[in-house]
């Protein structure tokens, strides 16, 4: 019989595991059910990992340690300064110094002054590693993917100056290395715009360098929080566009009528559903192993979403696949002692219904801690606790003025082609919102007036 799920496979990994298990599928996010909170604190950590996957290297681990800064012999400065021919020890002492400076930040890390220089950044902590690898592979998989002109970005080795070149073609430690893919990427809407907005900023050296963490934290952190929103919509979701949630801005105050602090419109819609997350990966991993759901090169079974297995399931293979589904939907009461209360005669149905089945035979300590480390990601940056109205959607001034370089890029646009450039990053303001980031843009002389009266506004582009 053609088109069927996979109930045997099912069946047999719930038995031999006696605990859900995704199977062979695909991961689609790099959360961890136990929430260690790491990533609230160190996700710059993953920046390093992140692009030596791109470029598809690893960094050594030896005695040549990036991060020892002022010890009496640093063998990163030995090496450089060596290649330079100094009149006297008073002034290769003073080389070393200058380099140390240039090279290392305030936090006694090597400073990336140049985008392959990415490539150096060690993990801070040994002990958080693995779980940061995962948020770095997942990034690499669902943003990057095989994009050549990225993976130039960071691979290309020529620099502004003869110092920069000088440093990077002495530093050593860096061998190939090639890296399985792990995560299915989505959302391809997102994933363009972070391409194109990446490689703008990279067109601007120093902003690039500076802003780059802050892009790619923005894009992890929206990605998170529309997969929660397209799981929740079953197989009515629309993955070709984002649905926009209300931001506030951080010196703004708020109270419980504005749109941020609203339930339906605002953080809150996604933390009512975030702990469905985990419901959700686990019911979609079950029916993705099905006989139309081929292994990929990896040895892996793509995950497929709510819509994606409504598409293939058409016609007379409707049914076919209906009856395994219910097939599997009375396997699992009966593996987790439920009551099976399926009365589904739709594909649609059948959904809903393995889901309730799966949250009700589910940890709900574990789906919600799964489902907080959103939270976690955003945490600091792009959520900002308001007391009583708990966390809220929040863009501080070099976030809201990184988006709107990236949104205007190099020409001037309408004030309100900004806004919706905004609203396909997922981003959407109230009317008070809106007119605190015009009085900003117009504070930096980046409004352009048509008119004394002020229509036909434009931005001007940032960089």
């Amino acid at each position: 019989m053609e088109k069927v799920l996979n109930v045997e496979y099912l069946e047999d990994l719930l038995k031999k595991k006696n605990k859900h298990d995704v199977g062979q599928t695909m991961d689609v996010i790099p959360f961890l059910s136990k929430r260690t909170r790491v990533i609230r604190e160190h996700f710059n950590d993953t920046l390093g990992e992140y692009i030596r996957r791109i470029c598809d290297l690893k960094l050594n681990k030896v005695k040549k340690d990036p991060d020892a800064l002022f010890e009496e012999d640093n063998p990163f400065i030995e090496q450089i300064v060596s290649e330079v021919e100094c009149e006297n020890s008073d002034i290769e002492y003073d080389l070393k110094r200058f380099i140390e400076q240039y090279l290392y930040n305030k936090e006694k890390r090597i400073n990336p002054i140049h985008p392959f220089l990415f490539n150096y950044i060690p993990f801070s902590n040994s002990s958080n590693e693995n779980e940061l690898r995962k948020y770095a592979q997942f990034m690499m998989d669902v943003f990057v993917q095989d994009h050549n002109d990225i993976k130039q970005i960071f691979n290309d080795k020529s620099g502004d100056d003869i110092l920069t070149e000088l440093i990077i073609d002495n530093l050593e430690d860096l061998k190939s290395e090639s890296y399985t893919k792990q995560y299915k990427p989505l959302l391809p809407c997102l994933t363009q715009l972070y391409q194109e907005d990446l490689i703008f900023l990279s067109h601007h050296k120093d902003y690039f360098l500076k802003t780059f963490s802050l892009l790619t934290h923005f894009y992890t952190f929206i990605y998170a929080c529309q997969l929660v929103l397209k799981f929740d919509r079953f197989d009515k979701a629309d993955y070709s566009k984002v649905d926009p949630l209300f931001f506030g801005l951080e010196w703004e105050s708020l109270n419980k009528r504005r749109k941020p602090a609203d339930e339906l419109e605002g953080f809150k819609r996604v933390r009512e559903k975030e702990s469905n997350l985990f419901v959700h990966i686990h019911t979609m991993s079950q029916l993705s192993h099905n006989t139309f759901n081929p292994e990929n090169s990896f040895g892996k079974l793509p995950f497929m979403n709510y819509v994606q297995l409504n598409e293939y399931v058409q016609d007379s293979s409707e049914q076919v696949f209906l009856t395994s589904l219910k097939n599997w939907i009375a396997t699992y009461c009966e593996w987790r002692g439920l009551e099976n209360k399926d009365n589904s005669s739709t594909i649609s149905e059948a959904f809903q219904i393995l889901f309730n089945c799966l949250k009700e035979g589910m940890s709900t300590e574990v789906c919600i801690k799964f489902g907080q480390n959103i939270e976690d990601l955003g945490a600091n940056l792009f959520l900002k606790n308001r007391g009583s109205l708990g966390p809220i959607l929040n863009l501080n001034h070099e976030s809201l003025l990184m988006l709107t370089a990236v949104c205007v890029k190099d020409k001037r646009i309408p004030l309100n082609q900004l806004f919706d450039e905004f609203e396909l990053r997922g981003v959407i303001f109230d009317r008070y919102s809106k007119k605190e980031i015009i009085d900003l843009l117009d504070s930096q002389n980046l409004i352009d007036k048509k008119s004394d009266s002020g229509d036909a506004q434009y931005v001007k582009p940032i960089l």
